[in-house]
């Protein structure tokens, strides 16, 4: 596809989906169930499954890149990316950079930090965090102090070697980060609260018939019941 356009999108309708231009789709893989490269280095998951179907459905011819969650963002909005996913949860900040799909799936608004047992509380602690994260937001906004890394091996690197007290991130529900807790002696000492409006794919603000493509697919793949199919598979 072009360069991002942004509010214009809507102009040039006819040719931001034109058959013979690809979308190009961009997410951070290590992230299960959402996003992860499996043995032979392709990118699978969840979300994989669903884009997948999405451009079955919509006719479009998508390619597929890695990038660093912190590039996700702002690689839509310059128009590096056309669609970004990746387990992005949907919150109003957001929101003013990007324009967001329907939701296709929720997450549980408490957030864990893991470390060694007696570690300092959140608000004593030094934290290790993922840049560009929702969670790097909310110790920017509790004025917790924190070192902020590009990707999540780097966070869990930093706690090991004992650079902080503690890592916030999704970890909660991923088995890879309770073989590490388990190997490790970490734990989930503390939790706190970071409400979001669901997990959605992104698109540059004002490219509205891209948006439009998505959410009819969406909209399709979750009254079939593909997508309870897909959650299923990959959540349960």
């Amino acid at each position: 596809m072009a360069a991002c356009i942004g509010t214009v999108a809507g102009l040039v309708a006819g040719l931001v989906l034109a058959a013979s231009e690809p979308v190009v789709v961009a997410t951070d893989a290590p992230f299960p169930a959402y996003t992860y490269l499996d043995a032979d280095g392709t990118i699978t998951g969840f979300e994989r499954d669903l884009m997948d179907e999405i451009c079955l459905r919509a006719a479009l011819d998508c390619r597929w890149s890695l990038a660093n969650f912190d590039q996700l963002i702002p690689g839509v909005m310059s128009g590096d990316y056309d669609v970004v996913l990746g387990g992005i949860a949907v919150t109003p900040e957001r929101r003013e950079l990007v324009d967001f799909t329907r939701t296709y799936h929720t997450t549980d608004p408490d957030e864990w930090y893991i470390g060694r047992p007696g570690a300092p509380t959140p608000a004593a602690a030094l934290t290790a965090v993922q840049s560009g994260t929702m969670q790097e937001a909310h110790l920017r906004a509790m004025g917790y102090r924190h070192l902020v890394f590009s990707t999540e091996p780097e966070v869990l690197a930093a706690l090991l070697a004992g650079q902080v007290d503690l890592a916030l991130g999704p970890f909660e529900t991923r088995a890879d980060i309770q073989d590490f807790i388990a190997a490790n002696g970490f734990d989930y000492l503390y939790s706190e609260p970071i409400p979001d409006e669901g997990v959605a794919m992104a698109v540059c603000k004002g490219n509205s018939q891209l948006l439009a493509t998505l959410n009819t697919a969406l909209d399709g793949i979750r009254d079939d019941g593909t997508l309870a199919s897909l959650e299923n598979r990959w959540f349960e």
